[in-house]
């Protein structure tokens, strides 16, 4: 199998705890002014401005420290390999030095897909938990249209999990089943536009459609002569990996010193979240399953590196910080989809020596405490008994995530 069927898991390593390591150490505060193949997420079309050769390859990882009503939540760790590079391509006359071509490929470091079957109503951290499960891949172009405006796009591939499961006699007459499965690509669009200002100012704007990775698995049941019963096909279908449609805005420029500075927001469409699985073989009178009712947000960063000269060195130390409201509603009724307001702090050091570089960077999100108090009107509703239901008494959570990065690369 290719896949894991275990905890929830909600969206990319990307979104989650950055791509590259000095995006970690900023908080994702580079929007308007990424280097090299990190442009190929945050902005590509800041790929425009790049004319040299760039390749990078780091790892990261992160482990939760996650609490449901003061019980130790097992989530696994978070870990992955990044590869980057960024190759302007050689034309002549008016596009010479203006095209670029940009990858990056995430890849976890025990899995190539998790998919989720998680049972309605059963607590979960949606939005942290097992996020970086997936495969991603992603690729870009920038094109540099003046010496201040560049545009680029790009799209995002998320691995996705189609196969099936038929039950059937073997050769002895025993019920035996036999697994299929394969993996397949879900792609979305990037898009993005990099300005570069009188007085070293730049703004970077970005899109990001949604990306998302299902898995589907019919199971269909062959019981043979002996027992000669037409059997429905069972279907588990869900999504296993989701990224909402969000637009990034920043500004950046160096008031003094060096200092540079960024600060900026990005809108995320979490009301487009669909839920993790699929009614597929309830009666027809079964009440539907609510939907989870989740709000858009507008998450908040900021950040500052300042390079200093250290002989044939050069040490950039990098700090940011990101707020992220929780887009979860109350959970009152059938659904414990738990979530909470986001701190990220992150850390850094680059290190710099002629086309070498060296990056490091830690982060700390921190899960704020949260209550929901449930309403067994609503759970009962939903076709559940309110008594047995998880969390009818309510439900307190809370949690830390403690990450690091890092990253080696060159430039030619």
């Amino acid at each position: 199998m290719c896949a894991l069927l275990a905890a929830p898991a909600a969206a990319s390593v990307p979104d989650l705890f950055g791509y590259g390591a000095r995006a970690s150490a900023l908080a994702g505060a580079v929007v308007s002014d990424p280097h090299g193949h990190t442009a190929v997420y945050y902005n590509p079309g800041a790929l425009g401005f790049e004319t040299k050769l760039t390749f990078a390859v780091g790892y990261q990882r992160a482990d939760l420290a996650l609490e449901i009503d003061g019980a130790e939540r097992d989530a696994r760790p978070a870990s992955a390999t990044l590869i980057g590079f960024g190759i302007p391509i050689p034309l002549g006359g008016f596009m010479h030095r203006r095209l670029t071509l940009g990858a990056g490929f995430v890849i976890p470091t025990n899995t190539v897909l998790v998919a989720d079957i998680p049972r309605p109503g059963q607590p979960r951290f949606s939005l942290v938990e097992n996020r970086a499960q997936t495969v991603t891949l992603q690729g870009a172009l920038g094109l540099r249209l003046t010496d201040w405006l560049s545009i680029g796009g790009g799209v995002i591939a998320l691995s996705e999990l189609q196969g099936a499961i038929d039950v059937a006699p073997n050769a002895e007459g025993r019920i035996g089943s036999q697994a299929r499965d394969q993996l397949v690509a879900s792609y979305a669009p990037t898009a993005g536009l990099a300005l570069r200002l009188p007085g070293d100012a730049r703004v970077g704007v970005t899109y990001r459609g949604e990306s998302k990775a299902e898995f589907e698995l019919p199971i269909t049941a062959n019981l043979g002569d002996s027992f000669p019963l037409p059997v429905p096909t069972l279907s588990i279908i869900g999504v296993a990996q989701y990224d909402p449609r969000n637009v990034a805005v920043e500004l950046s420029g160096t008031p003094a010193l060096g200092l540079r500075v960024a600060a900026g927001f990005t809108w995320k469409q979490w009301s487009a979240y669909p839920n993790p699985i699929a009614y597929t073989a309830v009666p027809a009178d079964f009440p539907a399953q609510p939907d989870p009712d989740f709000d858009d947000v507008f998450e908040w960063r900021g950040a500052a590196e300042w390079p200093l000269a250290a002989g044939p060195l050069t040490l950039t130390p990098r700090l940011g910080y990101q707020f992220a409201p929780s887009p979860v509603p109350e959970q009152t009724g059938l659904h414990n989809q738990l979530d909470s307001d986001r701190h990220l702090l992150g850390l850094g050091l680059g290190v710099q020596w002629d086309r070498l570089r060296l990056d490091l960077a830690g982060q700390w999100h921190h899960l704020t405490t949260r209550e929901h108090t449930k309403d067994a009107a609503a759970i009962e509703a939903a076709g559940f008994d309110p008594a047995t239901h998880p969390g009818v008494e309510g439900i307190e959570h809370d949690g830390d995530i403690f990450g690091f990065a890092i990253e080696v690369g060159v430039e030619l």
